[in-house]
């Protein structure tokens, strides 16, 4: 076998994929976390007046 004229040389490039525990932002900024708290709250009120928190006649 020939001896080699070249050393080896392994290079490690970083992968491409996205980390796991970044988080990517959204396209929707903070439109989504807005709906999201408001659908919350109209929920909360809605359960507040089923149980009797709304004493309305």
């Amino acid at each position: 076998m020939r001896q080699q004229t070249k050393p080896f040389i392994i290079e490690r490039k970083p992968s491409r994929k996205p980390k796991p525990d970044a988080l990517k932002p959204s396209i929707w900024g903070k439109l989504d976390t807005d709906i999201a708290q408001g659908l919350q709250d109209q929920r909360d009120r809605e359960q507040a007046a089923a149980t009797g928190g709304d004493d309305r006649a």
